[in-house]
């Protein structure tokens, strides 16, 4: 039954929307609700990558490269290559080889192609995404189809909160459920891609990130499909910090999959913990209970 309705041959059911992005992405979201009668999330703007306002400070200036066709393997000679640590984030078909403090995509300032194996990021989701109701933890993210580990799933598109002591739209900065946090503590882990296949070593693994000021993304009122991914404390997502843009670098929120992911599987990502100096008095404060089901669920996410 799945097989014919993802090629069109019977209806979906519980579907509200066929394309909850109205047209914003290259592959339609559909909206689904098979668990009760609501008809869907509250109202928001669909943004497919992140805004940030024009007094935001959080840029560098943009070196691109000189490589005339696509960046290629080995040369010494390009500048995105330098900045990368002398090697291609990805292998040659789009899989990020492993973690990394810092990942420099290639920008508007440089002359190679869109096909370049340096824009992965760029270039937009490539799976059949669902945004769908769970049964208990509100709306959730899901593919049609099978997510290779390190593929690139999505960015978390939304608007940058200019001053991290401001109110992200309007409210609290940790009872926004729809907002990332780069400065909260992650759960420490390292994550290389079949090491042995791509030729890297488990030495250039990261467990740190190299983010040059704490960025607050708040997706409540504008945002993509990221908005719905759910915590888990057991997550099969990760994020990852890229840097591109046009005359300036600018940072994004890339997230990509921590293992092999089957269709119709929920992606989730840790939330964090915020930080203890960040932390009201009250130890609880901004604490929901965590309902993920996992083994090593700490009972509890912010």
């Amino acid at each position: 039954m799945i097989q014919k309705w993802k090629e069109g041959l019977s209806p979906r059911d519980g579907l509200i929307l066929p394309d909850l992005t109205s047209g914003a992405e290259s592959i339609p979201v559909s909206l689904v609700n098979e668990v009760d009668d609501e008809k869907g999330p509250a109202h928001f703007k669909y943004l497919s990558t992140i805004k940030y306002p024009k007094s935001f400070k959080l840029l560098q200036p943009s070196f691109g490269c000189n490589c005339c066709d696509v960046c290629q393997p080995g040369n010494s000679n390009c500048t995105c290559f330098k900045k990368n640590g002398g090697d291609l984030p990805y292998t040659s078909y789009g899989i990020l080889v492993c973690r990394k403090p810092m990942i420099y995509e290639c920008g508007s300032s440089c002359p190679c192609l869109r096909n370049c194996k340096n824009r992965v990021t760029q270039t937009g989701f490539k799976v059949h995404f669902e945004v769908f109701k769970t049964r208990d933890t509100g709306w959730g993210l899901r593919s049609w189809d099978p997510i290779r580990a390190g593929s690139f799933i999505c960015e978390y598109a939304g608007e940058v909160i200019d001053n991290t002591d401001a109110k992200p739209d309007g409210g609290d900065d940790e009872s926004n459920e729809y907002a990332f946090h780069t400065n909260r503590v992650y759960e420490s882990f390292k994550w290389n891609y079949e090491a042995e296949l791509v030729g890297e070593g488990s030495t250039n693994t990261s467990e740190d990130h190299d983010i040059p000021s704490p960025l607050i993304i708040s997706s409540k009122n504008s945002g993509n499909v990221a908005r719905f991914m759910n915590h888990s404390c057991s997550s099969n997502v990760f994020w990852q910090p890229i840097m591109y843009g046009h005359n300036n670098e600018v940072l994004h929120i890339a997230f990509f999959a921590k293992r092999h992911i089957p269709p119709m599987t929920e992606l989730t990502y840790d939330y964090g913990i915020p930080r203890s100096d960040e932390k009201e008095s009250n130890a609880d404060y901004g604490k929901k209970k965590c309902l993920c089901g996992s083994a090593k669920c700490r009972g509890y996410f912010y």
